[in-house]
């Protein structure tokens, strides 16, 4: 079937979406999802034609279904790559939710960061001169921060308030820190401790056990990073008086590297929380829907730092 003929049966279809029937308007929304996110226009040309309530709302979820639809598969085919990128999910999510979002744009600031931190590291830098060095580019060279949560919360969570106002949550900064070193082959991995997003470096070797599947040990994770906090080095002293001084019963995983699958769950729950303070509760449900939809994968699945 040529383009043409798709555009005349979508559009065909979307003329029938006011079928008083609901046996008969579910099939006929069925063979419109079918069609995925090119139909998205013809629904969206046929919403701003009606003033039936009723027909609005059929169309509106219809859109924010495939909406859904193709997000949800574009995070499993994510979640299945063995060369998984922690940014990669951000873009996914930004799309999903922001109709205005330019991936391509900010994928080339993205690419540009790495290329600025790649040109001051060598290969006879110490892990502290490393880390050094792209904070350096993050937080001097590019002036980057974190910010506290407030108005546009739920833009923070993604590339382009960092590219356009300098500034993110602290999970996003996490992810972009944790991006560049999984790009430039920087023993980085996420360390689920609450309240707290930050980084763990790992002694070279245990790292690559690590990825092929041997647990860690805490000696192992040679100091700690926190990239909300201009890349501050710190060791497991101040995370247990971290813990100690919110009253937490702590555990060997909080000083431990956790998968990017558990990282990006984390995400999800936080994006989830925003949209909701937000009143945008369609989208805040949906995001639950890939919380799920991601725990249920196979335990395989998304388990390695990178």
């Amino acid at each position: 079937m040529t383009e043409l003929e798709n555009h005349k049966e979508i559009d065909a279809l979307v003329s029938l979406m006011d079928e008083p029937n609901e046996a008969t308007f579910a099939e006929i929304q069925r063979m419109v999802m079918t069609f995925g996110k090119s139909a998205i226009p013809f629904l969206e040309e046929a919403w701003l034609h009606t003033f039936k309530n009723e027909h609005s709302k059929r169309l509106e979820n219809t859109i924010e279904e495939i909406k859904f639809n193709h997000a949800s598969a574009l995070m499993l085919e994510w979640l299945q790559n063995n060369q998984r990128i922690p940014t990669d999910i951000m873009h996914i999510l930004a799309e999903y939710i922001d109709d205005h979002y330019n991936r391509i744009d900010q994928q080339k600031w993205i690419d540009n960061l790495i290329r600025d931190c790649w040109l001051e590291l060598n290969d006879n830098l110490t892990a502290l001169e490393e880390i050094k060095v792209i904070n350096h580019v993050l937080y001097t060279v590019y002036g980057l921060n974190n910010y506290l949560p407030g108005r546009n919360r739920v833009d923070g969570f993604f590339p382009d308030s960092f590219h356009h106002r300098k500034s993110g949550n602290a999970i996003s900064m996490g992810f972009i820190y944790l991006m560049i070193g999984q790009k430039l082959n920087i023993a980085l991995s996420g360390i689920n401790l609450p309240n707290q997003f930050v980084l763990g470096y790992l002694e070279r070797n245990a790292r690559k056990k690590f990825l092929l599947g041997q647990p860690p040990k805490q000696q192992d994770v040679l100091f700690y990073v926190n990239p909300s906090h201009n890349g501050a080095i710190f060791t497991q002293k101040e995370i247990t008086a971290y813990g100690v001084h919110l009253g937490m019963k702590m555990h060997d995983d909080y000083y431990l590297p956790c998968s990017l699958k558990t990282m990006t769950v984390r995400f999800l729950n936080e994006l989830q929380q925003s949209l909701i303070e937000e009143n945008r509760n369609i989208k805040g449900n949906n995001i639950l829907k890939f919380v799920q939809l991601l725990e249920e994968t196979p335990a395989q699945l998304g388990q390695m730092i990178s």
